[in-house]
């Protein structure tokens, strides 16, 4: 039950990560791309293909970006592995001798260091875990999910990017024009700001009031800075 439970913790801890992760990068970058827009003074038309477009564009972006990531990682891995058994399999006496100095390391000797080494050095397969693990410094020496991950973030991204999107979307069937669009975008991106930030209360354990309230800074940076260089543009205004 213990082991269930931790094993729920991890995989629900990273999954969070991720998606928390995605939706921030989508709420602020599309956010911020918005205030460009307005500041150049751009229509609402050309503001909402501009926005699903880099919504769409940003979302495969970074799920391809984690795709590859996650591969190259695991490829790294399996290599470490197969390199790692083959070290055993031609010099076993000297990976012996490494894998007692790992666990003495961890304070442990005498008849019992003997009765540890003895029992790993007997699986091959955790022999070899064992002395990757403890080389590369990680926790899982065989990454996966690849695919999963990365359609997580796309879709975080996504959701994160309808925050100032949807309105815009929304005020194009409604034929809504002028700038009561783009305050409902901003009103309706704060929550989602607060919302992206609270959520990091899962992964880094801050107040999730203080931590909404920093992304909501960090945001309104954003905003502020692609606002002033949309109205730097010629011709906008």
């Amino acid at each position: 039950m213990t082991a269930f439970k931790e094993s729920f913790h991890l995989e629900g801890g990273e999954l969070i990560r991720q998606v928390t992760f995605g939706l921030n990068d989508g709420v602020v970058s599309i956010f911020a791309l918005l205030a460009g827009l307005v500041g150049a003074g751009q229509s609402a038309e050309t503001i909402l293909i501009t926005l699903l477009a880099a919504s769409i564009a940003g979302a495969l972006s970074m799920a391809a970006g984690e795709y590859v990531s996650n591969k190259s990682e695991a490829d790294y891995y399996r290599h470490e592995i197969e390199q790692e058994r083959l070290e055993i399999e031609l010099c076993p006496h000297v990976e012996l001798e490494e894998l007692r100095l790992i666990y003495r390391k961890k304070g442990f000797d005498g008849q019992l260091l003997d009765d540890i080494v003895n029992t790993i050095a007997r699986d091959k397969d955790l022999w070899v875990k064992e002395m990757v693990v403890d080389e590369l410094g990680v926790a899982d020496a065989e990454p996966d999910g690849g695919v999963k991950t990365a359609v997580v973030i796309l879709f975080a991204f996504l959701g994160g990017a309808a925050f100032p999107t949807l309105p815009y979307v929304l005020a194009g069937m409604l034929g809504m024009q002028g700038m009561s669009t783009f305050i409902g975008a901003t009103c309706i991106t704060v929550i989602g700001l607060f919302m992206a930030g609270a959520m990091k209360k899962f992964v880094t354990g801050v107040n999730w009031f203080k931590s909404g309230m920093e992304m909501l800074g960090v945001g309104f940076f954003a905003f502020a800075i692609s606002y002033f260089i949309g109205l730097l543009i010629p011709g906008a205004g």
